[in-house]
């Protein structure tokens, strides 16, 4: 499981924009195929600063990744239950936290991505309503000798930005959100919410390497 993780929060890449001007589609299946083409190229292109200095790759999610993930939905659907036990500082820091353990948790599984191996198919396009707010974006994960991998986007309009964003990601059926919301939330079970930031702004600053794996706090 952890294999398909990794490969599945590399793919996540896929729905960033590829220029500080944000790529806008009505379209989410549309969206996401033209961001894709363009991230591949900036992996392509940038590959010996990558090679060089592994930590650009938390430069290339900051700029190319962020601004096409809701990650304050995410966080929020994270705490859970904690939601109510935090006072609003301790959320605006833990929003904080999650954002940029994301950050370093994407830098980390770029470093297991390679652009002339893996190849991402899109699964049977949809039109898509004007009624549709959340939607899910199916694609598969190709590499040639191993079985292809299951991808679900759930992504959702932000009427406040004007453009779709990612939540989630379903991999081989398994929810990556529902799964760091079990994590995180044994942790705070255990250490409580202000211990839980601090470790997660501890796992975000650990610097990137070329042999590393997707991590969890534990």
């Amino acid at each position: 499981m952890k294999t398909l993780v990794i490969w599945a929060i590399s793919a996540l890449m896929l729905v960033a924009p590829a220029s500080a001007e944000l790529i806008k589609d009505d379209n989410p299946y549309r969206l996401l195929e033209k961001v894709a083409e363009q991230t591949f190229q900036r992996i392509a292109n940038e590959r010996d600063m990558i090679n060089e200095n592994p930590d650009h790759l938390k430069v290339i999610v900051e700029d190319e990744l962020m601004p096409y993930v809701d990650n304050i939905f995410a966080s929020k659907k994270v705490l859970g239950r904690y939601f109510k036990d935090t006072s609003n500082e301790q959320r605006q820091a833990f929003y904080q936290a999650f954002t940029d353990y994301i950050v370093a948790t994407y830098a980390r599984a770029f470093t297991q991505y390679d652009e002339t191996k893996h190849e991402v198919e899109f699964v049977n396009p949809k039109n898509v309503s004007a009624s549709d707010r959340d939607v899910t974006v199916e694609t598969r994960v190709v590499e040639t000798g191993r079985d292809p991998i299951r991808l679900n986007f759930r992504v959702r309009y932000d009427a406040d930005s004007e453009i779709w964003k990612a939540y989630d990601l379903v991999v081989e059926g398994v929810s990556l959100l529902s799964s760091k919301q079990s994590e995180i939330n044994a942790v705070i079970r255990s250490r409580g919410i202000d211990n839980t930031i601090e470790l997660l702004n501890n796992k975000a600053q650990q610097p990137i390497r070329l042999d590393d794996e997707v991590d969890v706090p534990a």
